[in-house]
């Protein structure tokens, strides 16, 4: 595999775009505005320092018009906010080809399936592969519109193509761009193990006032690393891994992810401290809050990772109270309705399966 197509500009499609530069692949870039896009096309592409080193990345194409930077790609890698998947499903509907897979990175909680329903609402028929992981592979930040500072790439990061049986092809096929992927048996694996969903929702919550106040003028992982963020956030972990095992699923609690991946100390991972876990993130430590609650910490977290968990644990009859206090307040405060906007298995045409259905489903496919 040579030529990759990053979608998205932000952050993540930044630190993708240099590192995958840097390893030798032709990277084009394809951003829904054009504003992040304009220093690539000045100085031809990125700058980038950090764990991968210090240098410049050399963009071969980048564009608003997805036609333009399609052509030529033997892979897409989405990274944007999954709120963001239905646009770009309608952006590449017209053009996707069905030899040209498709990786969510991250795909939210059932990304995938809700990725392919939005390609299949825009007139698409084929039958492409989707993959989705469970966390962004980079962490990083912006320090210059025209430059990343990435601090980790992340090891060892859950992932699944749907339907299952073909995640082992795919994972093949994606090797050698996602070096860090461990292949699982269906989505829902990295969607359980989706650390955002659990990371970000106490901070902004708990630290509502502050972030309004000082237009997030903290760093959000270590100084908002309180004791009642770290009991907020044990006992949302402890839904997750409780809907998870109905699931038949066995996940490792937070602290345990978390260092797997590098973003925290294995000593704070074993004391079972949350708040301990937060405060020795190392490639966190300096990342400032969100300047508001508008922020995808709130919207693309609830939404797409704190409704569907407590969704899937009502399919199983386990109880999810934090879980969904967590939704009703994040709702009340962002005066939204965030259990209607996200992902849920009704909304995804399981309504009424047993979960015994749904796996069969998840790992052997059906038409959408």
């Amino acid at each position: 595999m040579k030529r990759v197509l990053v979608v998205g500009a932000g952050n993540g499609g930044f630190a993708a775009a240099c590192d995958l530069a840097r390893r030798g692949f032709e990277v084009c870039m394809f951003n829904r505005s054009a504003g992040p896009l304009h220093p690539v096309i000045a100085h031809g592409g990125i700058r980038y320092n950090g764990v991968i080193g210090e240098g410049f990345a050399p963009v071969r194409s980048v564009s608003t018009d997805m036609a333009q930077v399609i052509q030529g790609a033997e892979l897409i890698l989405v990274c944007v906010p999954t709120t963001a998947h239905p646009f770009i499903a309608q952006q590449l509907a017209p053009y996707l080809r069905e030899d040209l897979p498709v990786i969510l990175n991250p795909g939210g909680l059932l990304g995938s399936i809700d990725f392919l329903h939005a390609l299949h609402e825009e007139g698409f028929r084929g039958s492409t592969l989707v993959g989705e992981t469970g966390t962004l592979t980079y962490i990083c930040r912006k320090f210059a519109p025209d430059g990343v500072t990435i601090t980790s790439v992340v090891k060892d990061v859950p992932f699944a193509a749907y339907p299952g049986k073909r995640t082992d092809g795919l994972t093949e096929q994606v090797r050698d761009v996602l070096p860090m992927i461990d292949p699982k048996p269906h989505i829902l694996y990295p969607g359980f193990a989706n650390v955002n969903a659990i990371l970000h929702p106490p901070g902004m919550i708990l630290g509502a006032s502050w972030i309004e106040k000082s237009g997030g003028d903290f760093y959000f992982y270590y100084d908002a690393a309180t004791p009642s963020v770290g009991r907020l956030m044990e006992a949302m972990d402890g839904e997750r891994m409780a809907v998870a095992r109905a699931w038949g699923i066995e996940v490792d609690p937070l602290p345990d992810l978390l260092a797997r991946i590098g973003s925290t100390t294995s000593e704070a991972a074993a004391s079972g401290d949350y708040m301990r876990v937060l405060k020795e993130s190392g490639p966190n430590r300096y990342i400032k809050a969100p300047a508001s609650l508008d922020h995808r910490y709130m919207h693309e977290d609830i939404a797409m990772g704190v409704v569907p968990m407590a969704d899937l644990g009502r399919a199983c009859e386990v109880p999810t109270p934090v879980l969904e206090a967590v939704v009703t307040v994040a709702s009340t405060i962002m005066g939204r309705d965030y259990r209607s906007e996200g992902r849920t298995l009704a909304r995804l045409g399981l309504a009424g399966k047993t979960p015994q259905e749904v796996l069969k489903w998840l790992q052997n496919g059906t038409h959408l």
